[in-house]
């Protein structure tokens, strides 16, 4: 179902064999909890104690992801200091090979096209599909505020297109999958790790396309030995769609 790759194994001398240990993953979600409910208190903190527009909001919001975002990669990095690994350990190494890039790209496309066609082919035999629409589109604030939307576009921008491809990527693929590949099968591992990423968006109508993107991703990984693949795949996804939603803004 999946081209064999090089192996995930292949480390420096220095490294150990096994990387993670299933206890890991475990350890990885509940520092994103906790993560999360620190984050989130700020977020509270600053919205009721001060005069913010809507705009302003929504741009404060947009930062404390980002802040949340980098906190999946120190946990990862935290976790893999604990274990001794070090960067080239979790992926960060020159792929063998890049054509797995354009392919998951390629796919992932595929997959979001075919969805939202399988979509609009139930809402035409009269099903309600309802809640299976919205996605997790990105939100910009358009009118007046004393807040350049510039600067919105900017923090969003960041978020999107650098925050989340590298901080998402080095957690669910470099952590999630590489830890459940070690104690499961590759294929059992990539189902896996791809249905925890689709649930992680917690939005019911990204759940089914977006677990397969994990897939895909975490597929990635396995094939190039890189988790320079996946973070590339990422970025190109994100940033296609950040571009159409701008371009929106501004029509």
């Amino acid at each position: 179902m999946f081209a064999e790759p090089p192996s995930l194994q292949a480390l420096p001398s220095h490294s150990p064999q096994r990387v993670w240990q299933g206890r890991d993953v475990f350890f990885g979600f509940g520092g994103l909890f906790l993560g999360f409910l620190f984050i989130s208190a700020i977020l509270v903190a600053v919205v009721l104690t001060t005069d913010l527009d809507k705009r302003q909001t929504d741009s404060v919001g947009l930062l404390v992801t980002i802040f949340w975002e980098a906190s999946f990669a120190g946990v990862v990095l935290a976790l893999a200091l604990r274990r001794g690994a070090t960067l080239h350990t979790l992926g960060f190494r020159k792929p063998e090979r890049w054509g797995p890039l354009p392919i998951l790209v390629v796919a992932s496309y595929s997959i979001l096209l075919g969805y939202g066609l399988v979509i609009m082919l139930l809402k035409e035999l009269g099903i309600d599909v309802s809640w299976l629409e919205g996605g997790n589109q990105l939100e910009l604030i358009e009118g007046e505020s004393s807040f350049p939307i510039l600067v919105t576009l900017l923090i969003a921008g960041i978020a999107v297109t650098i925050a989340a491809p590298l901080a998402e990527e080095l957690f669910f693929r470099g952590l999630v999958y590489r830890a459940l590949s070690e104690i499961w099968s590759p294929t059992l591992a990539i189902f896996v790790s791809g249905l925890l990423f689709g649930a992680f968006h917690l939005n019911l109508s990204v759940l089914i396309p977006f677990t397969i993107l994990g897939m895909l991703l975490a597929w990635g990984f396995r094939a190039s030995g890189s988790i320079w693949v996946p973070i590339a795949g990422h970025f190109t996804i994100n940033s296609v769609s950040f571009t159409v939603t701008v371009i929106g803004v501004f029509n």
